[in-house]
């Protein structure tokens, strides 16, 4: 019988592999926790549009403005099926009050998930109300606005959410001319 030397090639002596060693792992797992991990999310976006001023005893229109980018819809207010989650915007402030809020028609769509159209918002939509300010009002008032919807593109719907929105209306005296 022949002896080999250790470290030669046999069935019993595979050959020598060079070993990665813990510097090696360890670059090996920073380069895992470094790459980013994205999930792509709704792309929604909400805005207050407020006047720059308002008069003590005077009203001015407040409005949402939600924007969806392309392939994301919400549900409309009134959605066409009663397990659909309604988009609804809310606004209050402590001084002065608002009408209730209007919102526009949703437009009819099909999905592959459903067997009828659903009523959505798509792109841009407002939802609007007129805020009214006391006539002893003076300095600004504090405007909060929520908007609460699900969105959705064709393959999926995400959990509801919602988007709060502070912004302030000056309260100041007509000028005369």
């Amino acid at each position: 019988m022949t002896r080999r030397a250790v470290g030669t090639d046999s069935p019993f002596n595979p050959p020598a592999r060079p070993r990665a060693g813990a510097a090696g792992l360890l670059l090996a797992c920073a380069a895992l926790v470094a790459a980013p991990l994205r999930a792509e999310g709704p792309d929604v976006r909400a805005r207050l549009l407020l006047p720059s001023a308002v008069a003590p005893g005077a009203s001015a229109a407040v409005a949402v403005e939600l924007t969806l980018g392309p392939g994301w819809h919400v549900n409309s207010h009134s959605p066409s099926e009663s397990y659909l989650v309604p988009t609804s915007a809310t606004l209050s402030a402590p001084t002065g009050s608002f009408s209730p809020v209007r919102y526009p028609k949703g437009v009819a769509r099909r999905f592959s998930f459903s067997d009828k159209p659903l009523d959505v918002y798509e792109g841009t939509v407002r939802f609007e109300a007129e805020l009214s300010v006391p006539a002893g009002a003076t300095g600004a008032i504090a405007v909060r606005g929520v908007v609460s919807y699900q969105a959705c593109n064709d393959q999926q719907c995400y959990p509801p959410a919602r988007i709060t929105l502070d912004g302030d209306v000056k309260v100041s005296a007509p000028t005369s001319r």
